[in-house]
C-alpha cells in the first residue's frame, strides 16, 4: 500500500479515453503540486477502445495510480477475448487492465470507481441520484472517513455531520474544509468534461478544477 505522505492529491475521473483532457489534468495537477496522481476509473472507454492502449501508457508515465470502472472491466474483456488477434499493445494492456483493484485505502482515504466494494456491482450502481438516499445507505454500511469516486461525472459531495447526510454542490475554485469528525463522500467530476480535483490532506481542503487540452 503506497503511502501519500500527507503531500496534495490529484483526483482524475472518468477519462472515457480522452487523452488531451487526461494528459492536461495530469499537467494542472503537477503544477498545483500533487506529488500523487490517483485515477477513479474509466480510464478507458468501451466506445473508445483503440485509445486504450495509449491511456494506459500514459498513466504509466506519470504513475498515476488507479482503480478499476465499468468501462475499463468492459475494455479488458473485450480485449481478452480468444477469438480476437493478439499483439504487444494488447497484450501490455490486458495485463495491465487485470492489475487494477476495484478499490484501495491509505491514510485513512478510500478510492473506488463508484461503491467502495470489491465486486463487479460496485461500479455499475451510481451512488450519487440527486438524493442523499444511497449516500446514508453507504455512511450506515461502512465506517470510512472520506471516500473518493466519479461514475456519475456531476462533481458533488455527500457530508455525514451529526447523524445528517447532505448533498452539497462543489463551485470550481472553492476550496472545502473537512473537520474531522465529519464522514465525506466526494464524486470528482469527469476529466471528459474538463474536470479534475485536488484534495490536501495536511490542510484538510478539497478543490474542484477546471481543466481544459491547451493547459
Amino acid at each position: 500500500m503506497t503511502d501519500m505522505n500527507g503531500t496534495p492529491i490529484g483526483l482524475i475521473a472518468d477519462s472515457h479515453g480522452n487523452l488531451a483532457a487526461t494528459a492536461a489534468a495530469i499537467r494542472v495537477l503537477r503544477q498545483r503540486g500533487a506529488r500523487t496522481l490517483v485515477h477513479l476509473g474509466d480510464f478507458c472507454d468501451s466506445a473508445r477502445q483503440d485509445t486504450a492502449a495509449a491511456m494506459i501508457s500514459l498513466l504509466q508515465e506519470y504513475d498515476v495510480r488507479a482503480v478499476k470502472g465499468n468501462n475499463d472491466f468492459s475494455v479488458e474483456r473485450t480485449l481478452a477475448d480468444e477469438r480476437r488477434r493478439r499483439d504487444p499493445a494488447g497484450e501490455r494492456a490486458i495485463a495491465y487492465l487485470k492489475s487494477v483493484p476495484f478499490t484501495f485505502a491509505c491514510n485513512g482515504l478510500l478510492f473506488a470507481h463508484s461503491f467502495p466494494y470489491d465486486s463487479l456491482r460496485s461500479f455499475y450502481e451510481p451512488i450519487d441520484t440527486g438524493t442523499t438516499q444511497r449516500a446514508e445507505r453507504l455512511f450506515n454500511e461502512t465506517d470510512f472517513q472520506l471516500l473518493f469516486c466519479g461514475h456519475s461525472h456531476i462533481p458533488v459531495l455527500f457530508r455525514m455531520a451529526g447523524g445528517q447526510v447532505t448533498r452539497e454542490q462543489v463551485p470550481p475554485g472553492e476550496k472545502r474544509h473537512r473537520d474531522s469528525d465529519d464522514r465525506f463522500i466526494v464524486i470528482v467530476g469527469a476529466a471528459d468534461d474538463g474536470e479534475c480535483a485536488l484534495y490536501d490532506p495536511g490542510m484538510r481542503t478539497y478543490e474542484r478544477i477546471r481543466i481544459s487540452a491547451s493547459h
